[in-house]
């Protein structure tokens, strides 16, 4: 899988969910993601306390439209969120709260993440 496939994500968040506190923090704050993945990728994503839904079946706590190969960084920690939106490689659509939840949220994630991401190249 690459970091064009946009089941490697889903896989990994799916994964995030059996951190029984990550499900936890979702549940208590009520809080879902939206991931539009822009580009070739062109799919989309919900993930909540409840698992990780394909499209929008409603609406989300906080959407962030980013590439993949931002998504990628962000998750693995090789790019702060701010840097992100920056470079433009993230658009965070919600409430600026939800933005910051995000710091909270993204350890889990990536933790998740991290043990499906394909090596660097040359590593």
């Amino acid at each position: 899988m690459t970091v064009q496939d946009p089941q490697l994500f889903t896989d990994a968040f799916r994964a995030a969910l059996t951190d029984a506190e990550f499900a936890a923090l979702l549940k208590e704050r009520d809080f879902s993601l939206q991931f539009v993945l822009t580009g070739d990728a062109g799919t989309a994503f919900l993930l909540d306390s409840d698992g990780v839904h394909d499209g929008a079946p409603r609406p989300a706590s906080l959407r962030l439209e980013v590439r993949p190969e931002a998504l990628h960084l962000v998750l693995l920690g090789r790019l702060g969120v701010t840097r992100a939106i920056v470079d433009r490689g993230l658009v965070a659509k919600g409430p600026v709260s939800g933005v910051r939840q995000l710091a909270d949220l993204l350890p889990p994630l990536g933790r998740a993440y991290a043990q499906l991401a394909p090596a660097p190249s040359g590593a």
